[in-house]
């Protein structure tokens, strides 16, 4: 099996630290809905293949958008063998919910031409970050963060 992430908005590190264990799909037995407004993008790590997607969608090295303060900043981990919650830059939430989606096709092409996706299909990409999209929108209009849960 390979690597599980979802992406998720919450109020703060704290909210956020909260599913560690059980990841963001968790239901709430008292209202019997999920928790968190997640999207399951599995294999699509929030280290590499997320820097690799910030640099093309702000147009800065890779080299510096692996530095920007909230990139894959541990927040929580349920141990040594995860799973983990970790940040997602604040750029790519901005640039990804100010995307069209004309802009979000084309970097989906870009972004599966990349060493980490080769052999992607683009279409897939690009439905996926039409969806990671829809959701940092939703981030950004409830002054929320992004986050992402991984597992392995």
């Amino acid at each position: 099996m390979g690597l599980l992430t979802d992406y998720f908005a919450a109020v703060g590190d704290e909210h956020a630290a909260s599913v560690a264990v059980e990841g963001p799909g968790a239901v709430d037995p008292a209202t019997m809905r999920r928790t968190f407004a997640a999207v399951e993008l599995k294999g699509i790590d929030p280290f590499v293949v997320l820097g690799t997607l910030t640099s093309l969608l702000v147009g800065r090295p890779y080299a510096e958008v692996v530095r920007l303060p909230r990139h894959g900043s541990l927040v929580a981990t349920a141990g040594d063998e995860g799973p983990w919650v970790v940040t997602v830059s604040d750029e790519l939430v901005a640039a990804l919910a100010a995307a069209t989606s004309a802009t979000v096709e084309e970097i989906a092409v870009r972004w599966a031409a990349t060493d980490e996706l080769a052999g992607s299909d683009p279409r897939d990409l690009a439905g996926a970050l039409h969806e990671l999209a829809a959701l940092c929108v939703r981030v950004d209009d409830d002054g929320h963060r992004l986050y992402c849960w991984t597992s392995l």
